[in-house]
C-alpha cells in the first residue's frame, strides 16, 4: 500500500495484515504460564464440567417423597457412591458433592428439619437443586478458538475442564530505536537538545500489546548508523522514532530503500503522525514513527496494537466511539487525532496538545478521531483506547 498517504482505517488494516503474514507457529506451554498469551489453535475440553451429577446446595439428597430416614453424609471430594438411594431415604450432602444413584432431588438445609431421626420438609419447593454432569462444559467441546487471549477466567475454565497444557503464539520479539543527535538520556537538556522519552516507555507499550521487547537503543542522525540498525535487525519487529520526515537529517526512508525493504504503508493521512511508515524486509517489520513525542505515541497506539495483534493471531480491534462534548474544528484534509477527557457533557479534547507536546496525552482517557470538516457537540466520532489506561 504505497503511493502516498492513506486513510487511518485502511492503514490499520494493512498493518494488521502485514503482522498476520509473519505469525509464528504455536509452541506448547504449561497452562500455568498461559496468562495473557494468545492461543495458536482451538482449545477443547478434556472433561465434563462438572464431572459428575452433584448437589447445587447444602442439604440432603433424597429419593421419593418424605419424610425420609437418614443415612450417612456425603461431602465434596467424596468418591461417587455406587449404592442406590432407595425411596424414603435421605443423606446429608454438601454443595458440589456427587449425588448417589436414585436421587430425585436435593432438599436445601433451610427447607427441612430432622424430627425424631427423620427428615421432614417444611417448605414446598419445585427445584431439584442438582447440577448435572456436563452442565457447563461437555468433554470435547470447544472452549476458546485460536486467537483468543488467555484471561484469568479463561485459564480457570481450562483448568476446570482438565487442561494442563496448550499451544500459544510466541510473543514477537521487538526492538525500539530512538533516532536523533538531539536526544539525551539524563538530566535537563541543554538548548537545542531534548530528553529521550521513548526508550523507557515504548517498550512497555509494546509489551502491553503482547510483544516481547528485546532492547531499546539510541541511534545518531547518521545514514550509515541508520543503515546498520535496520540491516542488522533480527527481531520480528523494529519500532523507530524520528528520521521519517524529509529534512537533511532524516535518514529512515533512504535506509529502508538501501537495505531493500518494501514499504507497506507510506505515510498516513492523519495529524499528528503523518510521516509514519511500515516496511518489511524478510521476516522483520519496521514501524517507523515520527520523532515528535505526541506524534510517536499516537502512531504507537494507532498502529502498534494492530501490528502485534496480527503477529500474534488476534483479530484487529475495532475502534470504539464517543460523543463530542465540544466543537472540534478540522479545516485541513485528513483525520485529526486528539487526546480527550470524558466529562458529563461528552468527550472534550485536553489542553496542551500538539505533535510536540505530551501534557494533554498524560491526562487523557483516550484518543478521538475527527475527520476533515471537524465535529460539533453531540456528534459521535471514532475513539481509540489507550493501552496504559
Amino acid at each position: 500500500m504505497t503511493g502516498g498517504p492513506v486513510g487511518w482505517t485502511a492503514a490499520r488494516a494493512a498493518v494488521h495484515a502485514a503482522g498476520a503474514s509473519l505469525r509464528e507457529p504455536g509452541v506448547p506451554i504449561d497452562l500455568a504460564a498461559g496468562l495473557g498469551r494468545v492461543l495458536a489453535s482451538d482449545l477443547t475440553a478434556r472433561s465434563d464440567v462438572p464431572g459428575h451429577d452433584g448437589a447445587a446446595m447444602d442439604g440432603w439428597a433424597v429419593a421419593g417423597e418424605g419424610p425420609w430416614s437418614l443415612g450417612a453424609a456425603i461431602v465434596a471430594g467424596a468418591v461417587p457412591s455406587t449404592e442406590r438411594l432407595e425411596p424414603g431415604r435421605a443423606r446429608p450432602i454438601t454443595t458440589g458433592a456427587p449425588i448417589p444413584p436414585g436421587t430425585t432431588s436435593v432438599v436445601r438445609s433451610e427447607d427441612a428439619d430432622v424430627v425424631d431421626g427423620r427428615l421432614v420438609r417444611h417448605t414446598v419447593g419445585t427445584r431439584r437443586h442438582i447440577r448435572p454432569a456436563g452442565e457447563e462444559v461437555a468433554v470435547g467441546q470447544l472452549l476458546f478458538p485460536a486467537g483468543a487471549v488467555l484471561t484469568p477466567p479463561r485459564i480457570a475454565l481450562a483448568a476446570a475442564s482438565g487442561v494442563d497444557g496448550l499451544d500459544v503464539v510466541p510473543a514477537p520479539t521487538a526492538r525500539v530505536a530512538v533516532l536523533g543527535d538531539e536526544v539525551v538520556a539524563h538530566g535537563v537538556p541543554e538548548p537545542g537538545r531534548v530528553r529521550d522519552v521513548f526508550t523507557m516507555t515504548l517498550p512497555a507499550v509494546l509489551q502491553r500489546f503482547g510483544a516481547s521487547t528485546v532492547a531499546a537503543v539510541r541511534v545518531p542522525d547518521d545514514p550509515a548508523a541508520t543503515d546498520r540498525l535496520l540491516a542488522d535487525a533480527t527481531e520480528r519487529l523494529v519500532v523507530t522514532t524520528g528520521g521519517t520526515a524529509g529534512s537533511s537529517t532524516d535518514h529512515v526512508r533512504g535506509a529502508l530503500g538501501r537495505i531493500g525493504a518494501e514499504l507497506v504503508v507510506d505515510r498516513v493521512d492523519v495529524r499528528p503522525g503523518r510521516p509514519t511508515m511500515l516496511a518489511r524486509r524478510g521476516r522483520t517489520l519496521f514501524l517507523c514513527l515520527p520523532g515528535n513525542p505526541m506524534a510517536a505515541m499516537v502512531g504507537a497506539v494507532l498502529f502498534g496494537g494492530p501490528l502485534v495483534a496480527g503477529l500474534t493471531g488476534r483479530a484487529l480491534d475495532q475502534p470504539g466511539s464517543v460523543v463530542l462534548g465540544a466543537d472540534v474544528p478540522n479545516d485541513r484534509p485528513g483525520a485529526l487525532l486528539l487526546a480527550y477527557r470524558t466529562t458529563p457533557g461528552g468527550a472534550v479534547p485536553t489542553s496542551h496538545q500538539s505533535s510536540a507536546m505530551l501534557r494533554g496525552l498524560a491526562d487523557a482517557d483516550g484518543l478521538l478521531v475527527v475527520g476533515a470538516g471537524g465535529g460539533r457537540i453531540g456528534d459521535t466520532v471514532p475513539a481509540l483506547r489507550l493501552p496504559w489506561s
